[in-house]
């Protein structure tokens, strides 16, 4: 396979008389023609041959001008990674782990789960050096954030902001002009933006929400790509965190979208939004109790990162402010989800209650009793007795006929576990 650069390139290294090494079924007409003649003719008559086999061509010019200006013997100069290496920059994050600098991140979710005050919460402890959730450093504290608010409700962030009491003379709201949706599709909203980074010098910038910020929807890649690679040349421009706020898809009939634990097919859209964050952040509710609770805690996780390991999910609830309002409270490791109990976790807290009750403790035999009247067989028992064990004792030794199994509230060193 030849591009029609290769083709010429050979063509004017054999008029030049250097060794090709080529064949004919590589090339494409006009090409093989010209190739043709100068191979088939006699020494010194290779141009008179080529102006012939051109001689009749309504594009004979620009064909003898593309072969004759081309420098006999040239190869391009083809960099290595070592040859570049040293030019590229580093990684860098906003955020470890969450938000890299210069390069683009999703926080996908559903409506209602919190993502908006993620944004601002996030924005709160940058301009506030308050340190990530994870406990990570900020790395430019007190620096400006920029918040495109695609819903034009500026009251809303504003009531946030002082939920937190957040510096506000720090945090720069981008809104629509009257009676205008803001797209950033459209040039006008492109150069402002563009023009609020160079002044502000931000360390973030907040797209709420990225579905809002386009008037022709999220499934058309070639807008898409027009959209998508403004926000990935404006980041590395300015070298900040850029945040794409994004929705999921609806889920099949019966669930709640606020609980669903995602992957990245489920982010709204066409695919081409996901391909170009270097780093996607999931959030939703976590389902703790037999009920969905909708103010129940959250888990935010990395579903996608080209930059290296995924970190572990974080967790966080709603902290409630008197006399009104909420901000975030994170946890250091994400909730765990609520699955429906076993016979073996009934077992459990029957068999903890048991001996919580009685603690003197209670013969193996009479328990084994008590256990079949409420439906527990031995293996069950024994199970549970064995995933308990470092909170229950024997008394006398397991194999003892006097032996009984005691409770106790701190954690044994050891444990003779009944088999």
């Amino acid at each position: 396979m030849l591009t029609t650069r290769m083709q010429v390139q050979h063509i004017a290294d054999r008029l030049a008389g250097f060794p090709v090494e080529a064949s004919p079924r590589f090339f494409t007409q006009p090409w093989l023609a010209c190739w043709n003649a100068i191979s088939t003719a006699s020494a010194g008559s290779e141009q008179d041959e080529l102006y012939r086999v051109t001689s009749g061509l309504t594009n004979q010019k620009e064909i003898l001008q593309a072969i004759l200006g081309t420098r006999p013997g040239f190869s391009p100069e083809i960099p290595s990674l070592g040859d570049i290496g040293s030019t590229l920059p580093a990684i860098e994050w906003v955020w470890k782990d969450y938000i890299p600098r210069g390069l683009l991140t999703i926080l996908g979710a559903s409506q209602g789960s919190g993502k908006s005050f993620v944004g601002l919460d996030f924005a709160y402890r940058i301009i506030h050096n308050k340190g990530f959730p994870d406990g990570a450093p900020i790395v430019r504290p007190g620096a400006n954030v920029i918040y495109v608010d695609a819903e034009s409700v500026p009251q809303i962030m504003r009531e946030r902001a002082n939920y937190y009491g957040l510096d506000q003379s720090k945090i720069y709201p981008m809104l629509a002009d009257v009676n205008d949706m803001l797209d950033l599709g459209a040039v006008k909203y492109q150069d402002r933006l563009t023009e609020m980074v160079a002044f502000l010098k931000p360390e973030l910038i907040i797209i709420d929400a990225l579905s809002s910020v386009h008037t022709r929807g999220q499934n058309n890649v070639e807008d898409l790509r027009t959209l998508v690679g403004y926000l990935t040349r404006l980041a590395g421009w300015a070298n900040c965190g850029v945040l794409l706020i994004h929705h999921i898809r609806k889920p099949t009939m019966g669930n709640k979208m606020m609980n669903v634990d995602f992957g990245m097919e489920d982010l709204s859209g066409s695919g081409y939004i996901t391909q170009q964050a270097r780093v996607v952040m999931s959030l939703r509710v976590v389902q703790t109790g037999p009920d969905f609770d909708p103010n129940g805690p959250r888990e935010l996780k990395v579903i996608k990162s080209n930059l290296g390991a995924y970190p572990d999910a974080l967790g966080f609830s709603f902290e409630r402010l008197l006399p009104e309002g909420a901000k975030l409270k994170w946890d250091g490791k994400a909730p765990q989800a609520y699955r429906e109990p076993t016979q073996l976790d009934s077992c459990k807290e029957w068999l903890e209650d048991l001996l919580r009750d009685k603690p003197s403790g209670v013969k193996v035999s009479e328990l084994l009793e008590i256990g079949y009247e409420e439906g527990y067989s031995r293996p069950t028992i024994f199970r549970a007795r064995r995933e308990l064990q470092s909170h229950i004792r024997n008394t006398h030794g397991r194999k003892s006929p006097d032996n009984s199994w005691q409770w106790s509230d701190q954690p044994l060193q050891s444990t003779d576990e009944d088999e």
